[in-house]
């Protein structure tokens, strides 16, 4: 033991010791600094979140203020989509553990409340938009009847008093100073005088209705209290921080006395700025979900693009690149499941563009792509082919397997456009055009989808009005069994000839109607009309087993959409047996088994549940049979060209084989030849449907075509 203190003695000065101390606390004052550090650039993170997240809950309170005005549904999105970020920045901060589990807990009650919150945005937004265009309709309404001349003076001051008070409501008097009730069984008891009147006392009920539930949102918002849960997370916060701060403050002095400490730290400090230079310039041109190039790094890449083709002519190539269904993925299954769904898709594009192209992430779902070095038509199809083909591969996270598919818009330089604006827009514009076109493909930009564009505005706004101008019409077309020929049912197809725009596709308003949320009044008058017309067919003798009504998958997502068929059902005498609700296969796919209640109670009422086009829509007989359906229709598309097409035939046969196995009933739509009947006999198809047994007709002649049917059997 001697020995060794006699080394250390020989070897270790008291210098090297001072060094080695000083050294050393220098060592634990700037681990100990770094430490403060952090904690003060997390907390201020965090204080600067939390104070957004009162901004922000204030704007969406601004939103309720806007009753019976109109609403912003983009900059309400907006919000929403912001708070969340911000939200999940909170959640991720590393003082929420720091500061102890009640920090923790306040921010999931925070969550909680925010989602609470957004379901009231959403249902004040529909109900907000359906009062106002309600009130519109109703003024239209009463003008028609006191145009008409067939009401007494005594009732049109009744319905002139009812106008006022509606417009009271506006003005947010209290329903019961008002007594529109009262007024309203006035009206009822002139309800059957004339038809819109009659129209005028449902619509004015269901206004009531809305605004009495639009002031019950309205007063669920104000027992929330989400912005009274902010600001104690926000106080709470700040009284912990004060707290270790103090401590730390008397710990740092303690080593404080060390004056070159602030060297060391300023030192230190600047390595640190030239160390994450890099990764700042990599943030600000980088998305940092995908870590692909953003916005602002595409806007100056193709800017540098265009400056180096000043003098040249050598063409490039812009895809616009847009997700399908990936909102409802991202809003059925959360948005941790959308991040790394995103991360995958952004990792197999890339892979097939390569390092030589050019692929930014600029929105949500939407991706861009700058392909130099394929001007060439054929290549460029084939490069978004295989693009197409690896989104549209199953990608497995966690206990799911999700499928999605991509719009793909294409714009060329320089004949789509000399300047990176109009390039972008165009090729955004080629691919609505891809995703009208039925998604899961691409489009090249052109001058007629500027056509395209102008031709959607004007049937959006003749749509707002054409139910009130009663310009829609239903078609019926018969359903018969393929081996006796005996009709079993009736589709309803909607129709609609506008004053302005003359005959209109329903594959072209549809959609335009499901967008604009027009399709939920529009979907029940289809319900009302149909059940109406089979009631007037019995009467004449006509018995029916079904009839198929189309359901929006939109309409399926308001919150009393149950409610209001049933009540149709019950005003309208049907029975609920004789009615088969369609669906399409997507909309099945697309929402999870929990989400289907509604079909559930639907079909305890009576009703049977359909499956339309059936085979486009990439699902598996191993998911149908866990669902609650009765028939599947197979899509036309695989009957179009039998029996020549030998896939085709195939594959339909595959379908009934299948269907019946599972107990399903199978219609096979678009029979348009004797030839393509015999096959699907042979196949022993359930029942038929298209132009070879009968066109849609109007109501009254498909009377007259059962009735001459009938004979025709019997004769």
């Amino acid at each position: 033991m001697s020995a060794l203190g006699s080394y250390v003695k020989k070897r270790v000065d008291g210098v090297l010791l001072l060094l080695l101390f000083f050294i050393f606390s220098l060592s634990i004052l700037f681990i100990y600094l770094q430490k403060i550090d952090n904690n003060t650039t997390q907390y201020y993170t965090y204080k600067k979140t939390v104070s957004k997240l009162l901004i922000y809950n204030q704007k969406l309170d601004n939103i309720f203020i806007r009753s019976y005005h109109y609403l912003d549904n983009d900059e309400a999105a907006h919000i929403i989509k912001v708070f969340d970020k911000e939200l999940i920045a909170l959640q991720k901060n590393e003082l929420t553990k720091k500061f102890g589990t009640h920090i923790e807990q306040m921010v999931v009650g925070i969550d909680k409340k925010y989602n609470e919150k957004v379901e009231l945005v959403e249902s004040f937004k529909t109900l907000n938009a359906r009062i106002t265009s309600s009130v519109y309709y109703l003024y239209e309404l009463s003008k028609q009847i006191k145009d008409n001349g067939n009401i007494s003076m005594d009732v049109e001051i009744l319905f002139s008093d009812m106008l006022f008070k509606i417009g009271q409501v506006f003005l947010d008097t209290d329903l019961n100073t008002l007594h529109i009730e009262k007024d309203l069984k006035e009206i009822q008891i002139h309800q059957y005088m004339d038809e819109d009147i009659d129209y005028f006392y449902k619509h004015t009920e269901q206004f009531l209705s809305d605004v009495k539930l639009l002031k019950h949102i309205l007063k669920e918002n104000k027992v929330l209290k989400l912005d009274k849960s902010i600001e104690s997370l926000n106080t709470l916060l700040e009284n912990k921080y004060l707290m270790n701060q103090t401590q730390e403050e008397t710990i740092g002095l303690i080593f404080f006395v060390f004056a070159f400490i602030i060297l060391v730290i300023l030192i230190n400090t600047y390595l640190r700025v030239l160390k994450n230079r890099k990764e700042v310039f990599h943030l600000a041109y980088h998305d940092t979900l995908t870590e692909l190039p953003n916005r602002t790094e595409f806007e100056r890449y193709i800017e540098t693009l265009f400056k180096g083709k000043e003098n040249a002519k050598d063409a490039f190539i812009v895809l616009f690149i847009d997700l399908d269904r990936f909102k409802v993925i991202n809003d059925t299954l959360g948005h941790n499941i959308g991040d790394e769904m995103l991360i995958i898709l952004a990792r197999r594009i890339h892979q097939v563009l390569g390092n030589q192209n050019l692929l930014a992430r600029i929105g949500g779902d939407e991706f861009v792509a700058i392909i130099e070095h394929h001007a060439d038509i054929d290549m460029v199809e084939g490069l978004v082919a295989e693009v197409s083909s690896v989104i549209r591969f199953p990608i497995l996270i966690r206990e799911y397997t999700l499928n999605t598919t991509a719009s793909i818009g294409i714009a060329r330089y320089p004949e789509d456009g000399s300047d990176k604006h109009t390039l972008l827009k165009h090729a955004d514009s080629a691919m609505y055009h891809a995703k009208d076109s039925g998604r899961d493909t691409y489009a090249f930009y052109n001058a007629k989808l500027s056509i395209d564009i102008q031709r959607r505005l004007d049937l959006e706004q003749e749509l707002v009005n054409a139910l009130a101008k009663k310009e829609f019409s239903l078609n019926y077309q018969p359903q018969y069994r393929l081996q006796t020929r005996a009709i079993t049912g009736v589709e309803a197809l909607l129709r609609w000839k506008s004053q302005l725009l003359g005959s209109v596709s329903p594959e072209e308003f549809i959609a335009v109607a499901e967008d604009t949320g027009l399709i939920v009044d529009l979907g029940y008058y289809i319900f009302r009309q149909a059940c109406t017309d089979y009631m007037g067919w019995k009467s004449q003798g006509v018995e029916v087993d079904l009839i198929a009504i189309n359901i929006s998958s939109v309409q399926l997502r308001q919150v009393d959409a149950y409610e209001r068929f049933k009540k149709i059902i019950d005003e309208t005498g049907m029975d609920a047996k004789h009615i088969e609700i369609e669906l399409t296969e997507r909309y099945i796919m697309e929402y999870s088994t929990e989400k289907l209640t509604i079909l559930d109670d639907l079909r305890a009422l009576g009703c049977r549940v359909s499956i339309d086009d059936f085979g486009t829509g990439y699902s598996s007989m191993s998911y149908l049979r866990e669902l609650a359906i009765d028939t599947i229709k197979i899509d036309k598309s695989f009957i179009l060209e039998l029996p020549d097409n030998q896939q085709d035939a195939e594959v339909s046969k595959a379908i009934i084989v299948l269907s019946q196995s599972l107990g399903y009933e199978v219609i096979a739509e678009g029979i348009e030849t004797v030839e393509q009947e015999e096959l699907l006999k042979k196949y022993n198809c359930d029942m038929g449907q298209g132009y070879y047994f009968a066109k849609p007709m109007d109501s009254q002649s498909f009377v007259t075509f059962f009735k001459n049917q009938n004979k025709f059997k019997i004769d």
